[in-house]
């Protein structure tokens, strides 16, 4: 192994952390992490952000990012309705204006969407649960799962208004 770090030379060895760095992704805009900061404050934990193509209804994927929050109703809660409502208080406290042509509803989950100054955010709070759980033959909306048994994914993505 000795061996092999000698016969690189010392210009390789100073170049190697810079091809690194070129292929690092951009950082994530102010923008972003000011949302990221205050959807989690709002629920209370942590989420991530990176860059991402974002999907809005009505308009074309666009470059942007996207903030994920993970957990189970241990964290979030049993209700994904509250868990919307805690991130549609923080978004219109904010001054996002909601819009209504961009929700949607369903048994596990909803779909929020905001615009402010030139930007939109979909908002989209879903859980699931391990197979098992509920009864395959029986409509989801009858499956009352505990807390701990529901799987959430929630996200923020911020993109340009078209």
């Amino acid at each position: 192994m000795q061996r092999n770090l000698r016969g690189l030379g010392l210009a390789a060895l100073l170049t190697a952390p810079l091809a690194t760095a070129a292929h690092a992704q951009p950082p994530v805009p102010a923008s972003c992490l000011a949302l990221k900061s205050g959807a989690e404050a709002a629920l209370g934990t942590h989420s991530t952000a990176a860059l991402a193509a974002v999907s809005y209804p009505g308009q074309a994927d666009a470059p942007g990012c996207l903030i994920t929050f993970t957990g189970t109703g241990a964290v979030f809660g049993a209700s994904f309705q509250a868990v919307a409502a805690k991130l549609d208080t923080m978004m219109q406290g904010r001054g996002w204006t909601s819009d209504p042509n961009a929700e949607a509803d369903g048994p596990t989950g909803t779909a929020l969407g905001y615009h402010k100054t030139g930007q939109a955010v979909a908002v989209s709070v879903d859980y699931a649960t391990a197979k098992g759980v509920c009864r395959e033959d029986a409509p989801v909306a009858s499956c009352h799962p505990t807390p701990t048994q529901m799987k959430y994914t929630i996200t923020l993505g911020l993109t340009p208004a078209s």
